[in-house]
């Protein structure tokens, strides 16, 4: 790791999983661009979802690390 850490199992699981999001986060805001108001404000929606779910678990990750 370029910060010179290691992670175990769980955190490196927690980063892959972070960077697969990000990469549809990306997508998602791309393809809302070809989509009428109406559909934007459904992806909209979703990504808030999606946002919201990790938020909340990069939460729950720095608590355990406490």
């Amino acid at each position: 790791m370029a910060w010179g850490g290691s992670l175990n199992k769980d955190g490196s699981d927690y980063l892959r999983n972070l960077r697969e999001t990000d990469n549809v986060i990306k997508f998602l805001e791309k393809f809302k661009q070809e989509l009428y108001d109406e559909e934007k404000q459904i992806v909209s929606d979703t990504i808030n979802i999606i946002v919201n779910h990790y938020n909340k678990e990069s939460k729950n990750e720095s608590q355990t690390l406490k």
